[in-house]
């Protein structure tokens, strides 16, 4: 083996390890999706009967033009329910493929564990801010969670004094 073969299948184990959905594609037709980009492809499709792969080749063919020029392109794409993701584009040097690209989608907002430990939130005042952050409004989050209404908006209550917030506005910009 080679250190370029070692340093490849390094590589390939970081990527496959990220919790960062990365693509990689070539022209229209998709090459490699890490773990990551498959678990978001089936929450996407799961939950909004849409198939991420279609969103972002319809997407992707938008930003041709800045990409072939060798500018990477960030856009925001909203989901279904208004499930904000950043999208990053650029294409990759390759000696024999001039379209090949790597994409990478993160979901706006942080890591639910991240934010729960920092404001010493609960598991399930976790769970209703991460919703929160999705988009989902009282009664979906109750019915996602299988709590009463009343359980949410008290969870969401304590959550707002935990974080020092009055909104779910100035929640989501404190959180995303």
């Amino acid at each position: 083996m080679t250190p370029a073969d070692a340093l490849r299948i390094d590589f390939a184990a970081i990527v496959d390890g990220l919790r960062l959905a990365v693509l990689v594609f070539r022209g229209n037709r998709l090459l490699y999706q890490n773990p990551a980009a498959a678990r978001l492809a089936d929450r996407l499709r799961e939950q909004y009967h849409v198939d991420m792969l279609v969103i972002l080749r319809d997407h992707l063919r938008r930003l041709a033009e800045p990409i072939e020029h060798g500018r990477p392109a960030v856009t925001l794409l909203t989901a279904a329910r208004g499930e904000p993701f950043y999208v990053h584009a650029m294409q990759i040097a390759s000696k024999n493929q001039a379209n090949d690209m790597a994409v990478s989608v993160r979901e706006l907002g942080i890591e639910r564990e991240a934010f729960a430990r920092r404001y010493r939130l609960s598991r399930r005042e976790a769970e209703v801010a991460e919703l929160v952050l999705r988009g989902y409004g009282n009664p979906e989050i109750a019915t996602a969670l299988g709590i009463a209404q009343t359980t949410a908006k008290r969870h969401l209550t304590r959550i707002f004094h935990k974080i020092g917030v009055d909104s779910r506005t100035q929640l989501v910009s404190r959180l995303a």
